[in-house]
């Protein structure tokens, strides 16, 4: 049978026992929100408090425009880049600052009242800044304690910066050509020597008159045919040592024949010319002939005339070269009087020849090109030389070119330079920077938030309570088969007031509520799980009093009923029975009655309106309830009801208020344990499941309860 999820959380501490446990954030914000809220609350008081103590800062700002007026893109550059970068400098000048104090009557502002010049202009630089906003635009602004002096001082050093900038530049236009004339006549001498010299290494240099060595490339050719020469040695090499090696062997003239024949046919093939009347040219002539006969063969009959013809000459041919290789008959020979001379021995002895001349014609080719190069290199370094000059000649002139381009730019555009400043927008009526509420209050808040933040992360460390139903999991090794949420008394109150069960009977009630769906869960997590076969006969407890157990076990009993199941509800809670105010019977006669033998079972036995469930109430309340739950006729009431229901629910007391729960938790099939997440949960739910666990009992799982 396929595991159930209740079931899989049995392996589940097992499985994550070594994982550490993480911090839940939002869980942590949600419950330490009050530390957050109260500090963030005080920080925005202190905030304000700082803000109340700081003395306030105005600023105020003026822009300035400043353009270069030149025709050389190259001065232009060079102009708008200097007056960005050093606008700061010349703004915070002494002899700046000081004119602007003069020509500007700064003395009479509060600012400086009671200073020395040389103390004013220091207090105006700490006050003055500068920043550059596009390549011709800078903006000026001052920060003081008085809105109407940095006005006028942001509007005078302004002034006197754009002043100071119409004075201070000059037209560079002439100064600019001057030196572009003096470049040109220095290019013109150097041109001049240049050619000269030039002029002199070509009457003494051996070069070509393109500049080129005449024997380095005599030298490339004779190394060219001397590699040449090489190849043709290997070849003639490798065929005498072929035919060589086949007369040693004493091979028979007819296989020689038919060696020289088979070269004789790749040497056709290739397309290669031999000599013409040697045995090679024979048998290169025999090779079509045998390709004609083999097509001839194919086409027509075997004595077919044109075959007959082909084959004639095939024969004639092949005893003409035999002739020449001195394999023809004794008789002939006797007949046509001396034995021509030996074929093989004349090839080999021709082959040597060739040899001897082409080793020859190479050894002559290799001091030749030898020569050629001792020659080229000996002009290597005038091969140097002459392409030096040549580039430095080519230098010379394209820097002529552009020098006298420059030259004819300047004359064109001469007199247009100059300069173009103003104050574009005047300094305005300071306005306050420093100190702003919202930043401080912001601030304020951000800092007591963190400081909150921090408590709480003490405190939340510091709470061992259980804060999600997975730590009750990890913690006791114990499956949860159920969480039901709270009830609210506005629902509760909407019950109708006639129906003789109580108003947390939810599962008759509300049945469409969240809490009734929760029990019906849990009554799915009893019946379907792989011990629900066996686990008929369940007790309810928890570890203290007010988890709910009663409430689980009156409405898991109704769920059960609800589900076609004949349930029994049992109350062996002997201190404070709560099962018949729950259920609404009477509890005159019930179990404590029937333990001693004052009634009968079917008598303490009482039905309710739900149809298969049942309800065995106290009865009277007995003075002994631990011992009555002890007797043996208990351990038989239970076999009754086993045999009698299908399901038997008992609800016992909490186990950590009195002993009575454990000795029924011994006798039953499984124990549900009720449990309502607090700081104490932790602490109590262990000492509840050792003891239960002592005693044997087993622990079906837990039921969370709010």
């Amino acid at each position: 049978m396929a595991s159930t999820p209740y079931e899989s959380q049995l392996v589940q501490p097992a499985m994550q026992e070594d994982q550490a446990e993480g911090l839940d954030l939002l869980g942590f914000i949600r419950r330490r929100k009050a530390f957050i809220l109260i500090f963030a609350m005080l920080g925005i008081g202190i905030g304000y408090m700082m803000f109340q103590r700081e003395s306030p800062q105005y600023r105020s700002e003026a822009l300035v425009h400043v353009i270069h007026h030149t025709s050389d893109p190259r001065l232009t550059s060079m102009m708008a880049e200097k007056d960005l970068t050093d606008a700061d400098y010349v703004l915070k000048a002494p002899k700046t600052l000081g004119a602007a104090f003069r020509n500007n009557r700064l003395r009479e502002l509060p600012t400086f009242s009671g200073l020395q010049e040389d103390d004013a202009v220091a207090r105006m630089t700490g006050m003055l800044a500068t920043k550059s906003l596009t390549v011709n635009v800078i903006q000026v602004f001052a920060t003081g304690s008085n809105p109407s002096d940095v006005q006028r001082i942001v509007q005078a050093a302004s002034e006197e910066y754009v002043a100071a900038q119409r004075e201070n530049y000059k037209d560079a236009s002439e100064d600019l050509k001057q030196l572009f004339m003096t470049a040109k006549d220095e290019l013109l001498i150097q041109i001049s020597k240049a050619e000269e010299d030039y002029s002199k290494f070509r009457a003494t240099s051996q070069l070509n008159a393109g500049g080129d060595n005449p024997y380095r490339a005599t030298a490339k050719s004779a190394e060219e045919k001397v590699s040449a020469f090489e190849l043709q040695k290997t070849e003639l090499k490798a065929q005498l040592a072929q035919l060589e090696e086949a007369v040693a062997a004493g091979v028979d003239r007819e296989a020689i024949l038919l060696l020289v024949e088979k070269k004789a046919e790749n040497a056709a093939v290739s397309g290669k010319t031999l000599n013409t009347g040697s045995p090679l040219d024979i048998a290169q002539a025999l090779f079509p002939l045998l390709k004609e006969e083999a097509q001839l063969a194919t086409k027509l009959g075997p004595d077919h005339p044109s075959l007959k013809t082909i084959r004639m000459q095939i024969k004639m041919t092949r005893d003409h070269l035999k002739n020449l290789a001195g394999l023809a008959d004794e008789e002939s020979a006797a007949k046509e009087g001396p034995k021509p001379p030996d074929f093989l021995t004349i090839y080999l002895q021709s082959l040597r020849e060739e040899l001897r001349i082409i080793e020859r014609q190479q050894n002559d080719m290799k001091i030749y090109a030898a020569a050629e190069e001792m020659k080229a290199r000996a002009l290597l370094q005038e091969e140097i030389d002459d392409e030096h000059r040549r580039n430095e000649k080519a230098r010379l002139s394209k820097l002529f070119d552009e020098t006298t381009l420059q030259i004819s730019e300047i004359q064109v555009n001469a007199g247009m330079g100059g300069i173009t400043a103003q104050v574009l927008q005047p300094a305005r009526y300071g306005s306050l920077v420093y100190p702003i509420l919202a930043q401080f209050l912001g601030l304020g808040a951000f800092l007591g938030a963190f400081v909150g933040l921090g408590l709480g992360y003490l405190v939340e460390i510091a709470d061992r309570s259980f804060r999600k139903p997975e730590d009750i999991i990890r913690e006791f090794g114990v499956p949860i088969i159920g969480h039901v949420p709270f009830m609210t008394e506005q629902r509760l109150k909407s019950i109708p007031q006639g129906s003789p069960m109580a108003r947390v009977a939810v599962s008759v009630h509300l049945p469409r509520s969240r809490p009734a769906e929760a029990y019906r869960g849990v009554r799915t997590a009893i019946c379907f799980s792989a011990l629900g076969g066996t686990h008929r006969v369940l007790s309810v407890t928890s570890p203290a009093a007010g988890d709910g157990k009663s409430t689980l076990a009156l409405n898991l009993a109704l769920s059960l009923a609800q589900s076609g199941k004949k349930t029994i509800l049992v109350e062996s809670d002997f201190r404070r029975p709560k099962v018949h105010k729950l259920t609404g019977v009477d509890s005159s006669v019930g179990i404590v009655d029937f333990l001693r033998g004052d009634a009968d079972l079917t008598e303490a036995i009482k039905e309710t309106e739900v149809t298969d469930f049942f309800v065995l109430p106290c009865g009277k309340r007995p003075s002994d309830p631990a011992e009555l739950l002890a007797r043996p006729q208990y351990e038989q009431l239970l076999r009754v009801l086993r045999e009698r229901f299908e399901y038997v629910i008992i609800d016992t007391p909490p186990v950590l208020a009195v002993t009575d729960p454990c000795g029924v938790a011994a006798r039953v099939d499984g124990v549900l344990i009720c449990m309502r997440l607090s700081r104490h949960t932790r602490e109590l739910g262990r000492r509840t499941i050792d003891q239960l666990r002592d005693i044997g009992a087993t622990i079906a799982g837990v039921v969370i309860n709010g």
